[in-house]
């Protein structure tokens, strides 16, 4: 019988004893992550508050919006405590909005708000009336109020045959709604969806 190659039956050997000697070192593991070339924290999301009507129609119009990540509606605006539906007090109905602000701006948020109900409609939006359907831009801070009231200003300019009764707000104590508020309900406002996005289109918000 012939004996194997001897370069083969060497290196065959080697491995073999190697394997016994030490073990692990026949199992390849992968080499340790540099901490230069692990994936940083992305920046943190900012938060926004707006009152524009009814808070599941702002929602429907804000939670479409690519770089927004999570709304959710609720109460502000008002001095009454916890207030509870309907019994809101002197409070609008309203949505905040974390967003990503590497993807969308407060000012192209602003920009949505504008488009989404009419500003110069008092005590209400549309077929909801009272006063917890005001118009409200609730602010973060004097950039954010500077920013709102610009936008105030402009959006006066297009007609002055009205005013706009818009409020700008510090932003006070925020009050979630009751969970039965919370669930979406997106599918039931599609058509305001819908609008939403053809408006943010229309207004030619650059939201790539």
């Amino acid at each position: 019988m012939e004996l194997p190659n001897r370069g083969f039956f060497l290196l065959g050997l080697l491995l073999f004893f190697g394997v016994l000697v030490d073990p692990v070192a026949a199992i390849r593991f992968p080499e340790r992550i540099p901490e230069s070339g692990r994936q940083q924290p992305t920046q943190p999301l900012r938060v926004a508050f707006f009152a524009l009507g009814s808070f599941w129609r702002s929602e429907a119009a804000f939670g479409c919006l690519p770089g927004v990540v999570q709304t959710s509606v609720g109460y502000a605006g008002g001095t009454k405590t916890n207030p509870k539906y309907p019994n809101l007090g002197d409070h609008a109905e309203c949505v905040k909005v974390e967003y990503d602000p590497k993807v969308i701006q407060f000012k192209q948020l602003l920009d949505v708000f504008w488009a989404n109900h009419d500003p110069r409609q008092v005590f209400g939006q549309g077929p909801d009336v009272g006063n917890q359907y005001r118009s409200i831009i609730f602010t973060n801070g004097t950039l954010e109020a500077r920013l709102a009231a610009a936008s105030k200003e402009r959006e006066q300019t297009k007609s002055r045959s009205s005013i706009v009764t818009t409020q700008i707000q510090q932003i006070g104590t925020f009050y979630p709604a009751e969970f039965e508020h919370q669930i979406q309900v997106l599918p039931y406002f599609a058509p305001a969806n819908l609008r939403a996005r053809r408006k943010v289109q229309m207004l030619k918000i650059n939201l790539s």
